[in-house]
């Protein structure tokens, strides 16, 4: 089963964390994908030039998984700085871990979704 949770406090946090970078969407992207290939340059030929028609490609491996949230993570907090509280960061880490299960999950067993116990 999943391992990530997301309570009510986390959901908030990254639906009002979520509105503050929204008006800078470009900018947050431009940040995201320039961390990504900071941090792995490899990752670069899985994107097309015009990142805006980028399909189901994101993820080969498990480890890029983290290469991911540590660009989104550094671009959240780039773009909103304030907004970005250790609170903010833990429930976005939540959140992402729980669609990074969930997608490794689906790559592994196939479209089903994960059960959850409980």
């Amino acid at each position: 089963g999943l391992t990530a949770v997301m309570d009510a406090a986390s959901i908030a946090l990254v639906q009002s964390t979520f509105q503050t970078v929204a008006p800078s969407a470009d900018r947050l992207a431009r940040l995201f994908y320039d961390r990504l290939f900071e941090l792995d340059w490899s990752l670069h030929s899985m994107f097309p030039e015009d990142l805006v028609s980028q399909r189901e490609k994101l993820i080969d491996e498990p480890h890029h998984y983290d290469l991911v949230l540590d660009a989104l993570l550094h671009a959240m907090t780039s773009c909103a700085p304030d907004a970005m509280t250790p609170d903010a960061i833990a429930a976005w880490r939540r959140a992402y871990h729980l669609i990074a299960e969930t997608m490794m999950h689906g790559a592994t067993h196939g479209p089903s979704a994960p059960s959850r116990a409980g």
